[in-house]
């Protein structure tokens, strides 16, 4: 059994030409890891000396929050999320990131707006990812804000996409309905949100973010021929893929029989990383 969890973030982006990002990203543990992953989040907090109370959050948007109350505090952030990144590595973490520019010229994808087609899509990836390995696993999601008959709505929106598939990918391998819980309370969320926060800076093109994926890349989900690109990473539009050359290092992008070398002539940045 596999327990992928999924946190969101939305970034300006400040490559030319792009816009807000909205996106999604999963940390995705064998069950037989989350135990041993959660004991050694905690006990990097005891060696950085953070409270256990403390999220370990990409973006800290009160302007009251631990770490922003010394300079001491603030300098630990980068070296302790790069130690919780190493220890994911360590217990054998899977990472699927989504990242949608609203720029991209396209106001939606089979009918749906930025918000519900990164879900699709984080949905037909995990569960493609779980199929092609004889997997099957649950999906929890970090507690969406609002009240509970808000909550109860999200996640009954989410329900005929896990009961019935998507015209991509069948139900087989997601065993029940999509879960909430609250981040302060697992370590496992925490890290979606340091993925989703981190790969989406590195895609927006913002130094802290481009810094960490040495660490994450690894980590992320490949297709068959060991790419990438359109598995563990996905961007929409799909004139945004050439940063998959640019952030990732990739000189093929591949979707079915098809392949293009990268960086290609007909998509965005082909000729710079557009900073």
């Amino acid at each position: 059994m596999r327990i992928a969890y999924v946190d969101d973030t939305k970034q300006r982006g400040r490559r030319r030409d792009m816009g807000q990002l909205v996106a999604l990203g999963a940390a995705i543990f064998d069950e037989e890891q989350i135990q041993p992953f959660d004991q050694a989040f905690r006990a990097a907090y005891d060696e950085f000396d953070v409270p256990h109370d403390v999220e370990l959050k990409w973006s800290n948007s009160q302007r009251s929050n631990w770490w922003a109350e010394s300079e001491d505090r603030k300098a630990k952030q980068t070296p302790l999320r790069r130690r919780v990144l190493e220890l994911a590595q360590a217990h054998d973490v899977g990472v699927i990131v989504v990242v949608w520019d609203t720029n991209g010229g396209i106001a939606s994808a089979g009918g749906e707006g930025p918000e519900d087609a990164v879900i699709t899509f984080m949905f037909e990836r995990i569960s493609a990812q779980l199929e092609n390995n004889g997997d099957r696993g649950i999906i929890v999601f970090d507690k969406p804000g609002g009240t509970h008959r808000e909550e109860a709505s999200w996640l009954t929106d989410r329900a005929e996409m896990v009961r019935v598939g998507t015209d991509y990918v069948k139900p087989n391998a997601i065993v029940t309905q999509i879960l909430t819980a609250p981040s302060h309370l697992h370590p496992h969320l925490q890290l979606a949100d340091l993925i989703a926060g981190s790969v989406t800076a590195a895609v927006a093109g913002v130094p802290h973010g481009l810094e960490l994926i040495s660490l994450i890349e690894p980590m992320m989900c490949v297709n068959w021929r060991g790419i990438v690109g359109g598995t563990g990473l996905k961007l929409f539009p799909d004139k945004l893929n050439n940063l998959n050359h640019w952030v990732l290092g990739e000189d093929t992008f591949a979707r079915g029989a098809g392949e293009v070398s990268l960086p290609y002539a007909h998509w965005r940045y082909s000729i710079d990383d557009g900073l």
